[in-house]
């Protein structure tokens, strides 16, 4: 190692104990300050408003209730006003990761509630994946939870695993925002908004494609899917369209919407509504597919970096699959035409989406007004 990357790390690691030191000294200012009886929803996938999973519980909460919803970076100035409602709340809620809690002691009567982001146990994440963090710094953020919602028992041990926590505090209560895959009129009211705005797919059979994202050592870059969007553009039938939804980590186009009259980039949409709306789910290693899988649509799996791929995955990966998978660029329409739904996919369903039922939300509600008592 040279002298300057030495330099650098001995830095990071001064600026790193500097803010643990000052965000402790912080967090015992606040902690002079009455703990209030409210439920604190703190969540880094949006600006000023919580999503569907998050949303879906606040609904369901009548108390007192407030949002943190702030994509990172934060500011100082915003770290502080964060730390004042968490360590003043009697009940933390979030749907990603908390890295404030890493560095400070919770009250005694406080409590924490995950309700992550993602359904089932797809690929593997936070201590059993790559990652940015240590291995310390990934225990020290998940520590701190006193319940994570998960959507079955089966999916339990999974989540413990990448959290590094006891088993006895995962839920199968299920995930809030599958609730509204149960209720006939968000599901119609859904696809009717997406027709009314979009009115190029009505009467057609809308393909979706819904890729994640790619790492390499934990963190993002851009890659090529290896789809001609042009010659896809000519391939498809006047009663077929091709919408492509990126995962919000992928900021750059593809292709502008415009330049073809069958294909199509809804990625401002919500990946659930386009579910609903969509005939064919295609997508590779994105936890979409439960959603897709509740809803029994057909899905293909497209991935041409099967061999490649970062991540492992919890499940036997394609085995288990609820649907056909298909590395080929040149076989992916193909594949997408013949796709149909089978009785692998009731048992991906009943093994990995048990508790999802159309109550999750109102017995995670039941969880955090438990401890809020």
């Amino acid at each position: 190692m040279d002298l300057k990357a030495v330099l650098i790390n001995v830095t990071k690691k001064i600026l790193r104990t500097g803010f643990e030191v000052s965000m402790k000294a912080l967090s015992c200012f606040f902690k002079l300050f009455p703990l209030k009886k409210r439920v604190c929803f703190y969540s880094i996938r949006s600006d000023g408003e919580l999503l569907e999973n998050a949303k879906s519980v606040y609904d369901k909460l009548d108390c007192k209730k407030i949002v943190l919803a702030n994509m990172l970076p934060h500011s100082h100035l915003l770290i502080v006003k964060l730390y004042y409602h968490l360590l003043t709340s009697k009940v933390i809620v979030t749907d990603d990761y908390l890295k404030y809690l890493r560095y400070v002691k919770l009250r005694k009567n406080q409590k924490v509630v995950q309700i992550w982001h993602a359904c089932g146990a797809f690929k593997k994440f936070g201590l059993d994946a790559p990652s940015k963090l240590s291995r310390e710094l990934e225990k020290k953020t998940h520590s701190r939870y006193d319940a994570v919602c998960v959507s079955s028992e089966f999916v339990r041990k999974f989540y413990a695993s990448a959290f590094g926590i006891d088993e006895e505090k995962i839920i199968a209560a299920g995930v809030a925002r599958t609730d509204r895959l149960f209720d006939k009129k968000y599901v119609s009211a859904a696809k009717e908004n997406l027709l009314k705005k979009y009115p190029f797919a009505q009467g057609k059979k809308v393909y979706l494609y819904a890729p994640t994202f790619r790492e390499n050592d934990g963190g993002y870059y851009h890659f090529d899917f290896g789809i001609d969007f042009e010659k896809l553009n000519e391939l498809l039938e006047d009663d077929e369209i091709f919408v492509l939804k990126r995962h919000p980590v992928m900021k750059e186009k593809y292709f502008e919407n415009g330049r073809y009259g069958k294909v199509f980039d809804l990625s401002d949409e919500s990946a659930l509504d386009l579910t609903i709306l969509c005939d064919t789910l295609i997508t590779d290693y994105s936890s979409v597919i439960f959603e897709a899988a509740l809803m029994k649509k057909k899905i293909v799996f497209y991935c041409p970096d099967l061999d490649s791929y970062e991540r492992n995955f919890y499940l036997r990966y394609p085995d288990d699959l609820p649907g056909e998978i298909v590395t080929d660029p040149e076989g992916l329409l193909g594949c997408v035409r013949g796709a149909s739904v089978g009785r692998k996919a009731d048992e991906f369903v009943e093994k990995e989406l048990s508790a999802c039922d159309g109550n999750s939300s109102q017995r995670i509600a039941g969880i955090i007004l438990g401890y809020l008592k």
